[in-house]
């Protein structure tokens, strides 16, 4: 099959919301429950090691989801499995309020990251299906924009819940706001690629997509810098308990008000990313992101270095720090997506998988440094960055990198 420039249907702002919402199923199925980490230890009677697994279960669910489902929708189209992922990922998390052991509660996040994946890699299809050039790169800046509302209110949610409850309640809020996107889907969003435009052949050949997109050198280089810019966000957001709570002695609610100002960042840079689209050319965007990223990174890194440190400083610097991550993920995932617009589901599929299984190993390399380490973090995060940086760099270049709105004569 051959790349074919996409129509440039676009999609109504109440589709761009429940796609939005769809996407937002992982930061709230993990921002969530962060504060509750070090609870849920000592409930289930396990350790802070077993505690993380439950992040990097859903991690390698959503991974392995999306690697599944994203290549199968470019055979079968988008709507019916996505009705179907929505619709388990809901009653998983209703497993989640009554698992007794810790083991039962790794395998039922396992299954809530699979099956919330697919919402997440079937958005990104759909838009890649309706939109085409400079409208992607902006769709998926608004996409991130009301995204990243999610890791801002989910903490302060959470927090709410632990201050009225026990952290099983927090899966119970999960369950009903999954449940509501699944009314959006049902009501708002309809079948983005027509049958004519589907895979043929046998649903094993769907998967030939997966190697077919990963043979294009240009994809490859701007999807492996949106997924280990990812990486390093994920350090930071797995070891956050443990260094605002343990290191800064935050309480639990304190914890939620300081993660979610932190998360603000992310909404705030998406904005002015999105409304850079046209007007400066992507990659130049995306060099600055990925240049910001490795630099604070740095500066964190070398602030540790000096001593025990304080709330304010670091703050400050994790700040810039999540601010830099929002200027990366919307261009580079639009860069990547249109060298492969013509298997969106399988494209989308990829950079999703590979994005899950970075925020898994970032997950355990952090929990290396016990409950009270904050330098493994640090470090983890300089270490992505760099990668991120390097993969921008050694992408080859082209035309479509640098293009901007012309003025209409």
């Amino acid at each position: 099959m051959t790349s074919a420039a996409a129509p440039d249907r676009g999609l109504p702002p109440i589709a761009i919301i429940t796609l939005a919402s769809l996407t937002a199923v992982g930061p709230l199925a993990i921002d969530m429950y962060l504060a509750a980490l070090p609870a849920i230890a000592v409930d289930l009677s396990t350790t802070t090691a077993y505690a993380q697994l439950t992040l990097t279960a859903f991690m390698v669910g959503m991974g392995t989801g999306q690697f599944i489902v994203g290549p199968l929708s470019d055979k079968t189209g988008r709507h019916l499995p996505l009705l179907i992922g929505v619709t388990l990922c809901a009653l998983s998390a209703l497993v989640c309020v009554f698992a007794p052991t810790i083991e039962l509660f790794i395998a039922t996040r396992f299954v809530m990251g699979f099956t919330g994946s697919i919402g997440m890699v079937l958005a990104r299809a759909i838009v890649a299906d309706s939109t085409s050039g400079l409208q992607t790169a902006r769709l998926m800046g608004i996409m991130m924009m009301i995204n990243g509302i999610a890791p801002v209110a989910a903490p302060l949610i959470g927090g709410f819940v632990l201050a009225h409850g026990t952290w099983r309640y927090i899966f119970k809020v999960i369950s009903v706001i999954i449940s509501i996107s699944l009314v959006l889907v049902l009501f708002f969003i309809k079948e983005s690629l027509p049958a004519d435009k589907r895979r043929t052949g046998s649903l094993l050949s769907a998967y030939a997509g997966i190697i077919e997109v990963a043979r294009i050198r240009r994809y490859r280089g701007f999807m492996l810098t949106m997924v280990l810019a990812f990486g390093a966000l994920f350090s930071y957001i797995s070891g956050s308990p443990y260094l605002l709570q343990n290191v800064m002695g935050l309480s639990e609610t304190h914890f939620t008000y300081v993660f979610g100002l932190n998360s603000m960042a992310i909404v705030l840079a998406s904005t002015v990313m999105t409304s850079l689209v046209g007007k400066v050319a992507l990659r130049k965007l995306l060099v600055v992101g990925t240049s910001s990223l490795l630099t604070v990174s740095l500066l964190l890194l070398g602030y540790f270095l000096l001593g025990t440190p304080s709330l304010v400083p670091t703050m400050v610097l994790l700040f810039a720090f999540t601010a830099s991550v929002g200027m990366v993920f919307g261009n580079a995932s639009a860069l990547a997506l249109g060298e492969a617009r013509h298997i969106a589901g399988s494209a989308s599929a990829l950079l999703g998988t590979v994005q899950a299984l970075m925020g898994g190993l970032a997950s355990p390399l952090v929990a290396l440094g016990g409950s009270s380490a904050y330098l493994p973090m640090a470090c983890a995060m300089v270490g992505f960055a760099a990668l991120s940086a390097l993969s921008l760099a050694t992408t080859p270049r082209a035309e479509s990198d640098y293009a901007i709105d012309r003025p209409k004569p």
